[in-house]
């Protein structure tokens, strides 16, 4: 038995396809340019920043609010914390003197004396 092999075989012809049709758009000119290499990164990093920005502006606003949300006293605290601020204002104005007169500095500088004496 004396058998031939069999083979197969596919014409060559120009119309067959060698790579898919998206390669040499790929592969253009334009894009092995340096200036092509240089901007190539630029949308990627626009776009980090970007969002970074969103972040880091999103983040401080809600802080803020927080902050403003538990810390915001009624008027009557504010009222009453601006008094207890006057009250001490005018107690220091009293000790240390108001550079008003001679006497006044005279009584301070006293005071300021008595009491660095009595530590």
């Amino acid at each position: 038995m004396n058998r031939q092999p069999t083979t197969t075989t596919r014409p060559l012809t120009t119309s067959a396809r060698v790579h898919p049709p998206y390669l040499p758009y790929l592969h253009s000119a334009a894009s092995r340019s340096t200036k092509g290499k240089k901007l190539k990164w630029l949308p990627p990093l626009a776009a980090v920043v970007t969002a970074g920005y969103a972040v880091t502006s999103y983040r401080d606003a809600q802080a803020q609010s927080q902050l403003a949300a538990s810390s915001s006293p009624s008027a009557e605290q504010a009222e009453a914390a601006e008094r207890r601020r006057q009250q001490r204002e005018a107690a220091m104005a009293d000790a240390y003197g108001d550079r008003d007169s001679l006497e006044a500095l005279e009584r301070a500088v006293a005071v300021y004396e008595a009491q660095r004496g009595g530590r």
